[in-house]
Order: C-alpha cells, then structure tokens, then sequence
C-alpha cells in the first residue's frame, strides 16, 4: 500500500496558517489577494502575522509601505512576517531585508504534514493533556517565557492575558493548549487548532533545561490520536531545522514548504 498523499489543502495550510485557520474570539484578520494579516489580542511581535504573500514585482515597496501603514493606525509597532516557498516574488526575502526588515536568527523553518500514524516513539514519562484551567494557562504561558526567551515586557504581558486566554479557548471551539509534564512538573506545551482538514500545531515550545529528551515529540502521538477521533487524521506545523525538524521528520512528517521569517520594527524599518 502506498504512501498517503498530502492534499492541496493541507499544503496551504502548512505554509500559510495565517490564512486559513479559524479566526478566534477577539482577533482581526485583513485579508487581501496580495497578502494576510493576523492580528492576536497580545502586543508582542508574534502576535502579529503577515502571511501569503503574493506581491507584484514592482509593487512591492508601496505594498510593505501600506501594510506599515494598516499596522501602525491599530497601534502596533513590530510584525512578523513569513515568507513561504510559494511567495512572491521569489527574492522577496532580499527585497524585504532592503526595506530594514531583520531575519530571525537561524537556518529558517520548515512546513511539515504528517499524514499516517506515526512512527513508534520510545516510552517515556512524560504525560500529555489538554490544560482545562485557567490556572493550567498560567503555567504553560511560564513555559512560553522561559522557552522562548521572552523580555520582561513580553512576559508580563503574556502572564497578564493568560486567563483571558483561558476564557476565548472556552469560548471557541478550535484552539486549545497542550501540555507536557514529567514528575508533575511542567516542562513543554504547545497551541492546537482544529481545522476541517487536520490539526495544527503552533506556538509549541520546551524549557531549556528539558530539551533533546522527547518532550516535543511526546506532543505529537497525543495529537494524533485527537486528530484521528475528529475524523481528520493530519498534523500540520512549523519546524526549526536545527531543533524540531529532525524529531519530525523521524516521526514520520513531510516538508512541503520552506518558512524564511523577518521582523520588521515598525520605529526603524518603517522609514527604511
């Protein structure tokens, strides 16, 4: 029996998630035949995605201009933006970092589709579960911060919208927050959305001192299982190829894109 194919759908939603998962409460999406914007309730950077980006050759410094121009009347003052491989033009990454967009540091991402169960994980004694408490959103939101590095600004923040968090999942339908604990301890977690053709899975991160032991790949079974009683046996994600992107591959997940990732500081670039 052969391989299962990854559908068109799925494809697109790897690469640009922005544009096809569910709008969740308290969120603005602006979508135009030449790009996506997310915009998240938070103010960090990521909370902002421009995605899909299908931009005219010689259009390209008016159209960063106008997208400047959308963020900066709701306020915000940095964006992320994700060039996939089917952007347009295909320099668009130089052409960007020419208007001061900065990239972020690393060998890039890749868009993964994992389309059959995947390959046998070695036990372990981590335990996988949804959090069903606003206090569980508190904790797994410690995780982000320390995982991801945050500055103090961006943590408070991110502790401050933990329970409102808490609220919108309970209020939606789509998203929830997983997470991995080890001898009750939490050590992992990760966003997942459901959508009609698989799960995704976003935002995951593990504490420093907890990675290279499998605690990201112990996530991906879990979701498996939900996604297969959903009656949409996919997983979609994001993965750093110096990181994440060698486990999911062993697994059993596909690459179907390449993800380059800019920052563009609205204070600085703007004016680039």
């Amino acid at each position: 029996m052969g391989r299962p194919t990854i559908d068109e759908p799925l494809r697109r939603l790897a690469e640009d998630p922005a544009a096809f998962l569910p709008a969740e409460p308290g969120e603005e999406r602006i979508e135009d035949a030449r790009f996506v914007i997310s915009l998240q309730r938070e103010r960090h950077p990521w909370s902002v995605g421009v995605q899909r980006l299908r931009l005219d050759p010689g259009e390209v410094t008016s159209t960063v201009a106008e997208i400047r121009d959308l963020l900066t009347a709701r306020g915000r003052s940095a964006s992320m933006w994700s060039v996939g491989s089917s952007a347009l033009p295909s320099d668009l990454p130089d052409r960007l970092q020419a208007l001061g967009m900065v990239p972020e540091d690393g060998p890039g991402e890749a868009a993964m589709v994992l389309v059959r169960p995947p390959e046998p994980h070695p036990p372990t004694s981590f335990v996988v579960r949804l959090a069903e408490t606003a206090d569980e959103y508190r904790v797994a939101a410690d995780v982000m911060i320390e995982a991801f590095g945050f500055d103090p600004s961006d943590a408070a923040e991110a502790r401050a919208q933990a329970e409102s968090r808490f609220e919108r999942s309970r209020a939606s339908a789509h998203t929830r927050l997983a997470l991995v604990w080890e001898d009750d301890v939490p050590i992992a977690t990760g966003r997942v959305t459901f959508t009609p053709w698989g799960l995704f899975l976003g935002g995951g991160g593990t504490l420093p001192r907890a990675r290279a032991r499998g605690a990201f790949g112990a996530l991906i079974p879990a979701a498996w299982r939900e996604a297969v009683r959903r009656g949409t046996p996919a997983l979609v994600t994001w993965a750093r190829r110096d990181t994440s992107e060698p486990i999911l591959a062993r697994l059993g997940f596909e690459e179907v894109a390449t993800i380059r990732q800019l920052r563009d500081d609205l204070g600085t670039g703007a004016g680039a």
